[in-house]
């Protein structure tokens, strides 16, 4: 693939890791995060086709003008990737705070939106791309203590239906799940006391035993995804790990 990467959460984890992937494969990247140092250091690996824009994802306006910027630069995205997540809060869903619950959902539905908001008619107008939104098996299967995140993956899996209904054969939209992987975010959750996450110990074990991916091998799988037919991908719910268990 040739083209502009457009990815959120790009400063860490999985999102730089298909960052990294897509400079390394040729690609152009607009890059999407909070934090400026961690998008210098990735702009610092190629800086002439790297443009990098510090946004909170739930702040339409600045993805709007950080997707516009990487646009005038690079032409329209040919693989833009959702990326940006929170765990939000852990904890039974009866004391669920709300603040932090509306933000679980406003980071992950919300942002993908206003993400596709500034990505999507670039392409179709172009007549050609691929959006893939980063979900999470907790969308439908329950890990006691989720409740946020599995209700944020679920919002997302399903506006990610919508918008591959709805967009037309010019765009190509699917939902992404990693699948067990060695993040920031799944450190953070190692730390939960097992009355808010009764798995913890499960999680805990997993880590011990090297269970968990490196976000470098998330980004070779979603390249083997994007290499399947388009009408295996269109509208689905691609896993990693069977991808790299079939490769």
């Amino acid at each position: 693939m040739s083209g502009l990467l457009v990815v959120t959460g790009a400063s860490r984890g999985i999102g730089r890791a298909i960052a990294e992937r897509g400079l390394a494969r040729g690609l152009a990247v607009g890059a999407i995060a909070r934090s400026a140092g961690d998008l210098a250091s990735l702009a610092a690996l190629a800086p002439e086709r790297v443009e990098t824009g510090v946004a909170d994802v739930r702040d339409a306006a600045a993805v709007g003008a950080a997707v516009d910027r990487a646009v005038a630069r690079f032409g329209a995205p040919a693989l833009v990737v959702a990326a940006a997540g929170t765990l939000g809060p852990i904890d039974r869903p009866w004391r669920l705070d709300a603040a932090a619950l509306d933000e679980a959902l406003a980071v992950t539905v919300t942002g993908t939106a206003n993400l596709a908001a500034a990505t999507v008619p670039a392409m179709l107008e172009a007549g050609r791309g691929t959006f893939v939104a980063v979900s999470a098996s907790s969308a439908s299967r329950v890990f006691p203590g989720w409740a946020a995140y599995g209700a944020a993956k679920a919002g997302l899996d399903a506006y990610v239906r919508y918008l591959a209904d709805e967009a037309g054969d010019g765009l190509t939209a699917f939902s992404f799940v990693p699948g067990l992987t060695d993040t920031a975010m799944q450190a953070g959750l190692r730390e939960v006391d097992e009355e808010r996450f009764p798995m913890v110990a499960q999680f805990r074990r997993w880590h011990e035993r090297g269970a968990s991916k490196d976000p470098a091998v998330v980004a070779e799988a979603l390249e083997l995804a994007l290499a399947l037919p388009r009408d295996e991908l269109h509208g689905a719910l691609v896993e990693a790990d069977q991808l790299l268990k079939r490769r």
